[in-house]
């Protein structure tokens, strides 16, 4: 018999996905943050962490940078994810006050995110092994934001899941409501939307 330490964890639930980051135009880049949506009902949200990989330097796989707290949260919400040092530039920004704030946010439009659950990678933005600079999914000075009913993809990042502002989009911009290209702010859902058109 050998006596073992340690947490036992069953497989990932992929209850949580990445469906948003900015890289806001105020004051030092501000706000940098992340929107989540939970798929399916989370007792303990602390199972679930992310980690930021800059400038293309590889996985940070089994390195979670922030847990979240063991909150319990329902499927249909939306996680806002904030660098805590710029919090107050995020409500100024949105105009409603994140969720979360923690210093794991400190990208700069070419960083790539990791989404964990138990220590494992459920869902990645950015090509974690390429500096995003001058990429299609670049979003230095604005955003990206998922499609509908797509992810979590585990490690696979697809640029085409994702819709893109576009780097400088929103340079300029005092609050999202009155940007040109504004951030989709809780927008996503988990089925794929319907476009009525006229067959003639």
């Amino acid at each position: 018999t050998i006596a073992i330490e340690g947490n036992a964890y069953g497989p990932p639930t992929d209850s949580l996905v990445i469906t948003g980051i900015i890289d806001g135009p105020l004051s030092g880049g501000t706000p940098k943050a992340i929107e989540l949506y939970v798929l399916d009902d989370i007792q303990d949200l602390s199972l679930f962490g992310v980690s930021s990989v800059s400038n293309g330097r590889g996985t940070n796989e089994s390195t979670v940078k922030y847990n979240f707290p063991a909150d319990a949260v329902t499927a249909g919400t939306y996680i806002y994810l904030s660098q805590a040092s710029d919090d107050t530039n995020f409500q100024a920004f949105f105009g409603f006050a994140s969720t979360y704030q923690n210093n794991v946010l400190s990208v700069n439009g070419n960083d790539s995110i990791e989404l964990y659950e138990n220590g494992q990678i459920i869902d990645t933005f950015g090509d974690v092994n390429t500096d995003g600079s001058g990429q299609a999914w670049e979003y230095l000075d604005g955003w990206a934001y998922r499609k509908s009913a797509t992810g979590p993809e585990g490690t696979t990042f697809t640029p085409t899941n994702w819709t893109y502002s576009g780097a400088n989009a929103l340079d300029g911009e005092s609050t999202n409501a009155v940007a040109q290209s504004p951030f989709p702010t809780g927008t996503y859902s988990e089925t794929a939307s319907i476009i009525k058109f006229d067959n003639a």
